[in-house]
């Protein structure tokens, strides 16, 4: 397929391994997506939630032992909010030694403690239901936590960089707490994972290159984005029949992954889940689409007019889109058939030279973004009047023929 290069920039972006493309606000060198209004209190910031609770955004201190209050100007505390102790924007942060959390936080946030390289020891209470990505990123010295079981999800990277899981990893490369398989980076050749594991978190495998063979058990439910991305001498996979949802870029860059086998209990596909996969290139040349449970996941090899079949209920995330790496030159016209009910965002990214497409009153949900990088001027979208694409056409500016 004749393709372009849009940006090597873009690259690092869509890469789901390594420390290059763990999430900005984790990284110490760059910025701060904006808060909601803060309000500073004592040693303390905050900002208010929907329900009238505060949420904790920052800390002025000089504490080296903080205790976090459960009330604040009289609002209940509920949540350590996004970078709320991330020393690059609360300085004061990097000479915290030990943290306790008070009871009623159901919630720590995305990055809330990455980087406080001092911090030794952390409470968490009873009640704490999730610990988002990068919670305790890189906090070198964190040697003891304890995590309560009403904790249901970690999120990636949540205590990388950090002396217990490395203390954890020691004990057993499978580091588990309360169902959820946290990290398995460790990891060497054949793996079985416990019955006692429901869920894979989110890069729990990423870049394990020694990760030969895995036996996932019938207990585990979710199988999180980029679980097993980049593990490169991983060959072949069954996933349970319990399973509903593959995350984004789950076994992407597992360049010997040839088997795969996906039950019909799989409704949900994330973006670029098999993205470098000998799977993919074999199903690719079998049929340019690929269809897995009525889920069209590509279709990148695709050229000229294409029909997209009846058995399509939704049309994914970058289906057509090149991974956002690669403008796609060779598409020219598609009709979708009645019974597609979804497009997913950046779908047809970057197909240059797409003239039309015809979307059926079936298609209820669109992604604003489905068609972007797509030559507007010279697309046409064929559809009924009134509905979603429509709509849409009408909204980004591109032109429509009723049918």
């Amino acid at each position: 397929m004749k393709r372009q290069l849009i940006s090597s920039a873009l690259a690092l972006s869509m890469i789901f391994g390594g420390a290059a493309a763990l999430p900005e606000s984790i990284t110490p060198q760059s910025g701060i997506v904006a808060q909601a209004r803060s309000i500073r209190s004592g040693d303390f910031k905050y900002s208010l939630l929907k329900d009238g609770t505060a949420k904790i955004v920052g800390y002025n201190g000089k504490k080296t032992d903080v205790k976090i209050p459960s009330k604040i100007d009289g609002k209940k505390v509920t949540m350590i909010g996004k970078n709320a102790f991330y020393p690059k924007y609360s300085p004061n942060s990097d000479n915290i030694k030990s943290i306790t959390i008070p009871k009623g936080v159901t919630r720590i946030g995305f990055s809330a403690f990455s980087f406080c390289t001092n911090l030794k020891t952390v409470k968490i209470p009873s009640g704490v239901k999730k610990i988002e990505s990068g919670a305790f990123y890189s906090c070198a010295n964190l040697k003891t936590i304890k995590i309560p079981s009403s904790v249901k999800t970690i999120g990636s990277v949540a205590f990388t960089g950090t002396k217990w899981l490395k203390a954890q990893q020691k004990k057993n490369p499978l580091v588990i707490v309360n169902g959820i398989l946290i990290d398995g980076t460790s990891s060497k050749g054949t793996v079985t994972i416990p019955k006692s594991v429901t869920k894979i978190a989110d890069r729990a495998f990423s870049g394990c290159t020694s990760l030969k063979a895995i036996t996932i058990p019938k207990s585990v439910k979710e199988i999180g984005a980029g679980a097993f991305s980049d593990c490169t001498s991983l060959k072949a996979i069954t996933i349970p029949k319990r399973v509903k949802e593959i995350g984004g870029w789950t076994f992407s860059g597992c360049a010997s992954l040839k088997t795969i086998k996906i039950p019909s209990s799989v409704k949900t596909i994330g973006r670029g889940a098999f993205t470098g996969t000998k799977w993919l290139k074999a199903q690719q040349k079998k049929n340019p689409l690929v269809i897995v449970n009525g889920i069209l996941i590509d279709g990148n090899e695709c050229k000229g007019n294409i029909t997209i079949p009846k058995s399509v209920k939704t049309i994914n995330d970058d289906a057509f889109g090149g991974n956002e790496l690669f403008v796609n030159e060779n598409l020219k016209s598609v009709k979708i058939q009645s019974g597609v009910t979804s497009i997913g965002g950046m779908a047809f990214w970057g197909n240059v030279n797409l003239k039309t497409i015809t979307i059926p009153k079936s298609v209820k949900e669109i992604s604003p973004d489905a068609f972007l990088q797509c030559s507007y001027d010279k697309l046409i979208i064929k559809t009924p009047k009134g509905s979603a694409a429509a709509k849409l056409a009408k909204k980004i500016g591109i032109k429509v023929k009723y049918i």
